[in-house]
């Protein structure tokens, strides 16, 4: 009986021993094949360059020199030499209105003028002769002074009959055809010089202290695609708008080639500093955690997780600082499910990298095997 006893309590132990050992060997095996899994990942190299703070917004082109040309006096548009997109110089005469009416009015101005002239010289000499008071003279004094100044308004506006172009430049609208009737001050065409355009812009006074003159800034234009074109900060309004927080910035620019018009709507990069030779990783690659950023830095196929500060952001690319170098190799795509001194798999890197030599792989196929 006591025999029986030890023999099952034996048996009992070697069964035990026996199922210990397989579990511990499966758990072994388990935490092999999880230690041997990588993770695939996309990596790039962190790139050394210049990275700018920039302010982004839009605004319309307008011209910085426009002319409202307008009638001064009243009559029929008798000639119009000019049609919407012609170039126009400074003086040149653009339309004429009836001008008989205004001739007439010279002509007759000049006769009361010189009626009123020779009457003043008759009795100037009376004058001389005591034969005639020193009033009488000095009232026709008056009164020639007077024809005088409606001598020269006549003559004005026979002159402004002749409509001329206040600057250069070219005819965006015309608002009359010949054969109208043009009232006084009518406006009958637009000039713009598209050589000199600006944008204004109405930044938010927290920008203020960045803004400075001359800064440069680049303008995009839908209608131009893969352009950009270069403007400087020309001026800085002294005041804030108390209704909309916002401050008054112009932009000029110039336009030698005439590829841009006025009304375009442009989307403006403001440039309020350089950093040049900064270290720039893609904005992506950066892992924001409880108020930290980091990235995952590989190295002997492990990722580790490296954290750093962040700087200027331009576009996709983010400027950043920390145990790093231009020469470290970081985690781009892959990198949301990875944890620190995590075994990862570079799927960009030249297979003369990564895949091993003939006689080193001998060897692992032979451990794997054993």
């Amino acid at each position: 009986m006591q025999t029986t006893t030890k023999a099952s309590i034996i048996t009992a132990l070697l069964i035990t021993g026996l199922l210990s050992g397989c579990s511990e060997s499966n758990a072994k095996d388990e935490e092999k094949k999880e230690k041997e899994f990588a993770i695939p990942v996309v990596t790039a190299q962190i790139k050394q360059q210049p990275i700018s703070s920039t302010y982004h917004s839009t605004a319309t082109l307008e011209s910085r020199d426009d002319a409202q040309v307008i009638s001064r006096v009243t009559g029929i548009v008798e000639q119009l030499n000019v049609e919407e997109g012609d170039y126009v110089e400074k003086g040149q005469l653009l339309a004429k209105i009836d001008s008989r009416r205004y001739k007439l009015a010279l002509d007759k101005a000049n006769a009361e003028l010189a009626s009123i002239n020779q009457e003043l010289n008759r009795l100037k000499k009376l004058e001389s002769k005591k034969l005639v008071s020193h009033d009488q003279v000095d009232k026709l004094k008056f009164s020639f002074q007077s024809a005088k100044a409606a001598r020269d308004l006549a003559a004005l506006d026979l002159e402004d009959s002749l409509i001329k172009a206040p600057i250069s430049g070219f005819i965006a609208n015309k608002m009359v055809k010949e054969g109208h009737f043009s009232q006084s001050y009518q406006q009958l065409l637009h000039i713009v010089n598209q050589q000199d355009l600006q944008a204004v812009l109405y930044v938010p006074e927290a920008q203020l202290a960045n803004v400075k003159l001359k800064q440069q800034a680049t303008l995009s234009f839908s209608a131009l695609p893969n352009q950009t074109f270069n403007a400087h900060v020309r001026s800085i309004a002294p005041v804030i708008d108390n209704k909309s927080g916002t401050f008054k910035v112009i932009l000029a620019l110039a336009n030698n080639q005439s590829l841009l018009k006025p009304g375009m709507f442009a989307q403006i990069s403001v440039i309020f500093d350089t950093h040049q030779d900064s270290l720039t990783v893609p904005s992506d690659a950066i892992i924001h955690r409880d108020g930290q950023q980091y990235v995952f830095v590989v190295s002997n196929n492990k990722a580790s997780e490296v954290a750093v500060t962040t700087g200027y952001v331009e576009e996709e690319i983010t400027e950043i600082t920390g145990d790093i170098d231009s020469q470290t190799q970081i985690v781009i795509k892959g990198h949301r499910n990875l944890k620190n001194d995590t075994l990862v798999e570079v799927l960009n890197q030249p297979k003369a990298d990564v895949e091993p030599s003939t006689e080193e792989a001998q060897p692992q196929a032979v451990a794997k095997a054993s």
